[in-house]
């Protein structure tokens, strides 16, 4: 009873720290957060998103395709990989498991997008406001509600139930490995830092955080919690989601300000970091 009630106080200052964190101001003008007008934005993405793929070019729907067909073709060695896990453990793998994989869940999620909102309170800056805001969006609509219809709808069990890795179950609650949402909510997240962190860095972020996603989704065949192509799939879908809200244009941002500068002061001169 003690570990359920610890949970749910978790669970519940884990909401009101996201609710905080996506309540950001866009417009340089406005200088207090303004939550009405985020969730009108969180409504109007929601009301796009069913409609997305009628608006896609043809290297997307490619790309769609090619997601498709990876994800079918690792259904065909989900029972090998893992059965290869398990011979092959270590100590090391075990570590780095468990250091990556809380990237996927409120665990180190909340805090960092927490910060980026409360820094960008705190330093004025409407890139760490909307970094929170974006990923906040991202990971609920990956996460918390596309991969819970998705896991409702192809009904697969997760691999400690030790079931067939090709029996599918649609429409049954409790079935719900595919796709991976600690997978989606890594990239989500990593996407909407990669996209948002652009106009200061360029791509030197791009490799660090898309490389902890995939540590994320590797500790979820690691650990056995997921199959391989539950991971593939629930990539994809964090990729797709936090791409295309970070990618958004939301109308009246501030011009973005390169990341080092040389400013004159009255002992000489001085560098500054902004973005």
């Amino acid at each position: 009873m003690p570990s359920i009630t610890v949970k749910l106080c978790c669970s519940a200052l884990s909401a009101a720290l996201l609710l905080q964190a996506g309540a950001p101001a866009f417009a340089a003008e406005r200088p207090v957060p303004d939550p009405a007008g985020y969730g009108k934005r969180f409504w109007e993405d929601l009301k796009e998103l069913p409609g997305k793929p009628g608006t896609w070019s043809k290297s997307q729907w490619y790309l769609a395709g090619g997601v498709l067909a990876v994800t079918g073709g690792a259904l065909l060695v989900d029972e090998n990989i893992r059965r290869f896990n398990e011979k092959h453990r270590s100590e090391g793998w075990r570590n780095l498991s468990f250091a990556s994989t809380h990237f996927g869940d409120v665990t180190y999620q909340v805090p960092i997008i927490s910060g980026f909102y409360l820094g960008g309170l705190a330093f004025g800056s409407m890139t760490m406001r909307k970094i929170a805001a974006d990923a906040t969006e991202a990971s609920i609509i990956a996460a918390f509600l596309i991969n819970p219809a998705l896991c409702f709808i192809t009904g697969r069990a997760l691999p400690k139930a030790h079931e067939e890795p090709g029996k599918f179950v649609p429409f049954r609650l409790h079935r719900f490995s595919f796709p991976s949402g600690h997978t989606s909510a890594a990239f989500a997240l990593a996407s909407v830092l990669d996209v948002d962190l652009r106009s200061a860095f360029g791509y030197w972020q791009t490799p660090l955080l898309y490389g902890i996603a995939v540590s994320v989704a590797h500790s979820r065949v690691y650990d056995d919690k997921h199959y391989l192509s539950e991971v593939i799939l629930g990539g994809a879908i964090g990729w797709s989601i936090g791409t295309w809200i970070a990618s958004k244009d939301r109308g009246g941002r501030s011009v973005p300000q390169r990341a080092l500068t040389l400013e004159p002061t009255v002992n000489g001169a001085q560098l500054a970091l902004r973005f």
